[in-house]
């Protein structure tokens, strides 16, 4: 415990850095790929009879909603 003491400076540096990459994963690698996959399914449920071009349009406007494309 005194060691921890010591060292609160250190520790709170770690934690703060740690905060930082695990933000930084889920806002640059983890939400886009969510938002991606739930577009994507959109586009798997909207039935057998859908063109090419409307799935792709409708595949950018879901992505430009979710803000990842402007």
């Amino acid at each position: 415990m005194d060691r921890l003491k010591k060292n609160w400076f250190k520790v709170i540096i770690i934690i703060i850095i740690l905060k930082v990459i695990v933000g930084s994963f889920y806002w640059f690698e983890w939400r886009p790929s969510q938002i991606r996959k739930e577009c994507g399914v959109g586009l798997v449920s909207s039935g057998p009879d859908w063109k090419i071009e409307q799935g792709n349009a409708r595949y950018k406007e879901c992505i430009i909603k979710h803000g990842l494309e402007k």
